[in-house]
């Protein structure tokens, strides 16, 4: 979930630009911004989704932001940029996450349980939280309506994948760009990507905990299906 609609390997994880480093502390202008470009996202996705993409202009998204059109452009280069503003958000909860988890000899599967832990406080940031399964849904029905979208989120799903594979570089003691990472981050943005396929249901449950259970189990099987059909580490369980 939250992948490209075609994978497209992790070559582009091999550089890791300093922004995709955690910050510990951040001052206040920093959180005002950070409040700014969250309140764009969600306004932006709301009227996307209920108006359509094309319909809806970015002067509108200002006006009902309360900021000017030049403020947005600071923050977004377009349009589709801040439709998919939630992809590095949530690239960003799973590699601190990832960060977080025990030392494993199965990267892969740790990889694995920090994408479900995002997941599951996902569904608890209902609003314009840094990342929301509610904006999720928004977000995916907009990629799947459009085709600027779609063609966009390619490269986000790369960006995205940039700070993920810093952190399992870390882990492993090497560099992002080594064969190990990459393998790990190609075989994790397949098994995303089908994932979203086999689950695309789960962008149209109202009920937010019945739509993150239907995520949350697509991605599981494919998951475990990926695990044994190439072998090679543990099967994990669905919980």
């Amino acid at each position: 979930m939250l992948e490209s609609p075609t994978p497209t390997g992790a070559s582009a994880a091999a550089q890791t630009p300093a922004s995709a480093a955690p910050h510990a502390h951040t001052g206040l202008r920093e959180r005002k911004k950070q409040q700014t470009r969250l309140r764009i996202i969600e306004i932006g996705l709301n009227l996307c989704d209920t108006q359509g993409f094309d319909a809806t202009t970015v002067e509108q998204i200002a006006n009902a932001a309360d900021v000017s059109p030049r403020t947005i452009n600071r923050y977004f280069d377009s349009k589709e940029d801040i439709v998919l503003g939630p992809v590095q958000d949530f690239g960003q909860a799973v590699a601190q996450t990832l960060r977080e988890l025990p030392a494993s000899d199965n990267e892969l599967e740790s990889l694995r349980t920090a994408f479900l832990q995002v997941i599951d406080r996902a569904v608890h940031e209902p609003g314009g939280g840094p990342v929301s399964f509610r904006q999720f849904q928004q977000m995916q029905r907009i990629v799947r309506s459009s085709p600027a979208v779609s063609a966009r989120s390619i490269e986000h799903a790369d960006n995205k994948n940039i700070a993920i594979a810093a952190v399992v570089a870390e882990r492993l003691g090497t560099t992002p760009c080594a064969l190990p990472v990459r393998l790990i981050l190609g075989s994790w943005q397949l098994i995303g990507h089908l994932a979203m396929e086999c689950g695309e249901s789960m962008f149209d449950y109202d009920d937010l905990h019945d739509a993150a259970t239907a995520g949350r189990n697509s991605f599981c099987a494919a998951f475990d299906e990926f695990v044994r059909v190439c072998g090679g580490a543990r099967t994990s369980t669905s919980g």
